[in-house]
């Protein structure tokens, strides 16, 4: 009896999983991202003491990809690239790879909000060690016609690099960064 069981017990769990996957409705998308840094500065700690310098509010621009799950759950993998300019005189750019989640809340058939949070790691263009793990919160809105999404979002940035190679004794940082974010996707 048991050589009969479990035969049929792999064939229905099959079934099971199989079904089960059937069902999770998928929709991939590309896109491209445009935004500006709303506020942000670069912090100089020193034996003298600590100085905050404002950065200029520079022009985002990137690109993403991802899958949305049953119209709600949305997984996006993007790259951004940013100016870092401080001080005058030192500016370097700052790439970023993030992975995001955003929760798709649906008001009408073509009008949704959405929330989430993210995580990913930046790299500065420079020789700094402006290298570290970022993570964050976004909300925004969006606008679906046909298969192209037209959207907006405020995001908020943690930074946990720290420079520290500068000159001794001397380490920079970048502080929490507020973005605004707006993006057109294609949907396959």
């Amino acid at each position: 009896m048991k050589k009969i069981i479990t035969p049929l017990a792999l064939v229905i769990s099959a079934f099971a999983v199989t079904s089960a996957q059937a069902a999770v409705k998928q929709d991939y998308f590309v896109g491209a991202d445009l935004g500006l840094r709303l506020s942000g500065a670069m912090e100089a700690k020193s034996a003298l003491g600590n100085k905050d310098t404002d950065l200029d509010n520079s022009a985002i621009y990137g690109i993403h990809g991802g899958v949305t799950l049953n119209d709600h759950h949305r997984l996006t993998l993007g790259y951004t690239h940013e100016e870092l300019s401080y001080d005058d005189s030192d500016s370097t750019g700052l790439d970023t790879v993030k992975a995001k989640y955003d929760y798709v809340f649906n008001l009408t058939n073509n009008f949704n909000l959405t929330a989430g949070a993210n995580l990913g790691y930046e790299m500065a263009e420079d020789n700094s060690n402006l290298d570290g793990m970022v993570y964050g919160v976004q909300a925004g809105a969006e606008y679906n016609l046909n298969h192209w999404t037209f959207g907006g979002e405020l995001g908020y940035t943690l930074h946990t690099a720290e420079d520290d190679t500068t000159i001794a004794l001397l380490k920079r940082s970048l502080q929490n960064e507020a973005t605004l974010m707006t993006n057109v996707t294609y949907h396959f």
